[in-house]
């Protein structure tokens, strides 16, 4: 993947796109896409996204609060941030609290890595997070879901902590 592409990856709120499944479908395998079609009611043509910082292009419209339909993005690029950290209101967001706290339930913390990336830089941290977030059987990369238990590629079970 190009530099340009991974930087998509890095969403206004410090979500690591990588492990989204509507990402990983578009990414990984038509075997994937079908699944998360059928879940969602389209076509697996339409199960594509590209990043939060790319879904103008390619983005996920099936959804009310993720790609297209982010209000969170929208507020980001609304205000000229580069990410929600940045903005002045980010201690009173209650768009941004909410979202925190399903991802804080996954095991990531969306204001950890906000930090992370303002100390370590954008590609640091992304090589980092892609290092992360592989499955530890076979090595490739995984989807962190409420849904998904189990490595989309092996079948292991994925087990994760907070701050992975």
């Amino acid at each position: 993947m190009r530099k340009a592409e991974t930087k998509n990856l890095a969403g206004y709120c410090g979500f690591y796109c990588g492990v989204c499944e509507i990402y990983r479908a578009y990414r990984d395998s038509q075997e994937l896409r079908e699944i998360i079609a059928e879940k969602h009611g389209c076509s697996p043509d339409e199960v594509r996204c590209a990043g939060c910082r790319a879904v103008e292009e390619i983005g996920w419209k099936y959804d009310k609060e993720w790609s297209l339909n982010c209000k969170i993005r929208e507020c980001a690029i609304e205000k000229g941030v580069e990410f929600c950290i940045d903005c002045e209101d980010f201690g009173k967001c209650k768009k941004f609290k909410k979202f925190a706290e399903i991802c804080k339930g996954l095991g990531i913390d969306l204001i950890r890595n906000m930090k992370e990336i303002k100390e370590k830089g954008i590609e640091k941290w992304l090589t980092e997070q892609d290092k992360k977030y592989r499955c530890k059987y076979c090595g490739k990369p995984i989807i962190v879901s409420y849904e998904f238990k189990k490595c989309h590629w092996c079948g292991k079970e994925i087990k994760r902590t907070i701050n992975n």
